[in-house]
């Protein structure tokens, strides 16, 4: 494995524009090329009526990707990382097939707002092994925006967002009714993962009724047969050899996901209710005791209890021609308890750290015509509130109380047929308070400690039109984050990370100002982009490594601090059909950063990757239709930890290793769709991850310090329809 620093190597600036011409210049050629009325056409997606200018990605001044149908079924997996992480500019922090955390742009954790149904949710996302609590399954398109989104949805925007909606509660036509679902089992060899779920809808032309749930069982991951060498060998070159190999105990997990939905339909617009539920009970495998103690010679798993539950009302009514009031009143109650290190979940939960908030949020949007000069947008206020209570004996993160109250503007304007401007404009005043009387343990203050921020956040973008398919877009966003209660007021060990982690009273809001210019290219057939982007942030929040080992916990301890910090990169995706019968798809993303005072690296950023697909499409034969064959692969280049970051330390342990070098998996995949229903098939995939066994380390795999990254999983998905 990784021996020497080694140095990363960005896409030159030279190579960057060459590639855009050549985009423009191919996109050009396959438009005129291109035959009339093809019946092997890619299916046209829309940005939602939620988002601040609904209509094609391709028209938006931000970067937006749309997921859903059979796209979004083949890629999905137990987390929102796993499901995301094939699109260029979002990758996945994970830890076995338990957590799936997405990264936008190099940024994660607080900096993304995850969206139900276009409201922003919390799940205690300050840790890096912290898993958004929802389920793949259950939605029915995933929107992923890059670049800050703050103008949209405050302060957790700041480096994008992804909105995930729930089941559709669609209506049938007057006078008519529809009931249907379907049952999906899966299994997952690796782990031995079973996954059963269902979901099904009634639909008349008045109410609309959705629910589904799912359970996903999991035993422990296996990685690739490796030596592992305890005592700490003499040999330098096996300094980096994992300390477990083969199967990993304690990475087991059992998820439970369910979802009900009831809309009704009358004359002055729709309303809707939705209860979402999740529940999550997991082992993490923790380093060597003590990083020198032979593994079964201390503690070794800790277990992790999670629960969330969500209750949606909105509405969409009709009013003034034109105009669209959409009120939604949320709440969220979420709970999470982790055990001290050595308490598997199957001890139950020993009350070390037991966090629990209920939030509340009430946002309306005003969705108008023409107005002020503009052509249509959006006006709208949203109050959030956030009660939250530490009730374990170590106090990782305090209780205490979030509000924010923000006002805001999205406007578009058709400047001549071939320009459009999109501006928007945001206030927040937001309120941080740790409270003593809401926290067990000890707490760094006393009684209440107040930290109050008031940010403007706006963004101004463009989309140039050089013919019906190639645009040219830019936007402009600056983005605020307000420091988070665990960043203000952490005190205590976070097994999560082997580390003892302070909080920083005195931290600023961080704000963020980016750019990026993309060519974009559209077609029935194909579709592809390039991209490059800057994101300067000022105050921006990161780990410090104190360079001190707690005495107690034997652990180093890590400090909140704040700096400059300046991040680039690009992207390029293009997708299509080849041939009739074959369909390419390619990407490649890489970003880099720099901490400004330090001149380093800020942590977590994700190596440079390129992916190639390349799909046969078989088609119909014999009793079977909608036939693919899929191989894959993707490489990442090697890359440095960043000092300070999570895990970085085990770059100085006798095991293991936080930097990772570079390597190149593939993965292979088929399906095939029969019999069914009138409208929809029984459906079968096969799909086979890191075909060829490899053993590598993923850089944005949590256990890359102690165990490799997963060996050969094949899976099988079998989706079954029901209804009419």
């Amino acid at each position: 494995m990784r021996n020497s620093t080694s140095t990363r190597h960005p896409l030159p600036r030279v190579l960057t524009a060459v590639v855009v011409s050549a985009l423009a210049t191919t996109a050009l050629k396959a438009r005129a090329d291109e035959p009339a009325g093809d019946q092997h056409e890619l299916p046209p997606v829309s940005v939602s009526a939620g988002a601040p200018a609904p209509g094609l990605p391709l028209y938006q001044a931000a970067d937006v990707d749309v997921i859903t149908g059979k796209e979004k079924e083949r890629r999905e997996g137990a987390s929102l990382g796993e499901t995301l992480r094939h699109l260029p500019g979002v990758s996945n922090i994970s830890t076995g097939n338990t957590v799936g955390k997405p990264v936008i742009r190099g940024l994660s954790g607080n900096r993304i707002q995850i969206l139900s149904n276009g409201v922003g949710v919390d799940h205690q996302q300050f840790g890096v092994r912290h898993t958004p609590n929802i389920d793949p399954f259950l939605s029915d398109r995933i929107e992923v925006v890059r670049g800050a989104s703050s103008l949209q949805y405050g302060s957790g925007a700041l480096g994008g967002a992804i909105d995930v909606s729930g089941l559709a509660l669609d209506f049938a036509a007057p006078g008519e009714s529809e009931t249907g679902g379907e049952a999906l089992f899966g299994y997952s060899d690796n782990n031995h993962q079973k996954d059963i779920g269902w979901k099904a809808f009634q639909r008349g032309d008045r109410w609309s009724l959705v629910g589904g749930v799912i359970r996903r069982d999991a035993g422990d991951i296996t990685t690739p047969d490796e030596h592992v060498y305890f005592p700490p060998p003499p040999a330098p070159q096996h300094r980096d050899a994992p300390a477990y190999s083969g199967k990993l105990d304690y990475t087991d997990f059992e998820q439970t996901s369910g979802q009900l939905g009831l809309g009704h339909k009358a004359d002055w617009g729709e309303i809707s209710l939705r209860y979402s539920g999740w529940r999550d009970e997991h082992n993490f495998l923790l380093p060597p005791p003590g990083g020198q103690l032979p593994p079964g010679q201390g503690p070794e798993g800790i277990g992790q209890n999670l629960e969330n539950d969500e209750i949606q009302l909105s509405a969409n009514i009709d009013g003034a021609p034109g105009w669209q009031w959409v009120p939604t009143l949320s709440w969220q109650n979420n709970l999470h308890q982790s055990n001290a290190a050595g308490t598997p979940r199957a001890d139950l939960f020993d009350g070390n750290i037991e966090l629990e908030f209920k939030q509340y949020t009430a946002r309306l949007e005003a969705r108008h015509p023409a107005l002020a000069g503009f052509d249509f947008g959006t006006l709208g206020v949203e109050i959030k509130q956030k009660d939250q209570y530490s009730r374990g004996t170590t106090t990782l993160a305090p209780g205490g109380q979030v509000r924010n109250a923000a006002l805001f503007a999205f406007e578009q304007k058709e400047l001549s047929d071939r320009v459009t401007l999109q501006a928007g404009l945001r206030h927040d005043f937001h309120e941080t308070t740790g409270d003593a009387s809401r926290t067990r343990g000890p707490t760094p203050f006393q009684d209440r400690d107040e930290n109050r921020y008031s940010a403007t956040s706006g963004s101004l973008g463009g989309v140039y039109r050089f013919t019906e398919h190639l645009v040219l877009a830019s936007n402009l966003a600056a983005g605020f984050r307000a420091p988070s209660l665990f960043e203000l007021y952490a005190d205590g060990v976070h097994g999560g990370v082997a580390a003892v982690q302070q909080g920083n009273p005195d931290l600023d809001e961080e704000r963020s100002l980016g750019v990026d210019l993309a060519l974009r290219w559209q077609s029935p057939r194909w579709s592809a982009s390039a991209t490059v982007y800057r994101n300067r942030i000022n105050d921006y929040i990161y780990q410090r490594d104190t360079g001190t080992t707690d005495p107690n916990a034997g652990l180093p301890v890590f400090a909140f601090d704040q700096d400059d910090a300046t991040l680039k990169g690009f992207e390029l995706q293009a997708s299509g059909k080849v041939t009739d019968w074959l369909e390419m798809r390619l990407g490649y993303s890489t970003v880099d950063g720099e901490n400004r005072e330090t001149g380093e690296d800020p942590g977590l950023l994700p190596a440079d990757e390129a992916t190639l697909e390349g799909t046969w499409l078989v088609g119909a034969w014999g009793p079977v239709s909608d036939s693919y064959l899929r191989l894959g692969l993707r490489h990442d280049a090697s890359k440095d930890a960043a000092p300070g970051e999570p895990f970085a330390q085990f770059d100085g342990a006798p095991f293991g290793t936080a930097s990772t070098d570079s390597y190149t998996v593939a993965d292979l995949a088929a399906g095939v769709e029969f019999g069914g229903t009138p409208t929809r098939p029984i459906r079968l995939d096969l799909e086979i991850r890191n075909l060829t066994d490899k053993a590598y380390r993923d850089f944005l795999d949590t256990y890359k310090g102690y165990a490799l990254s997963a060996g050969r999983d094949v899976r099988l998905a079998l989706r079954v329809p029901f209804g009419v």
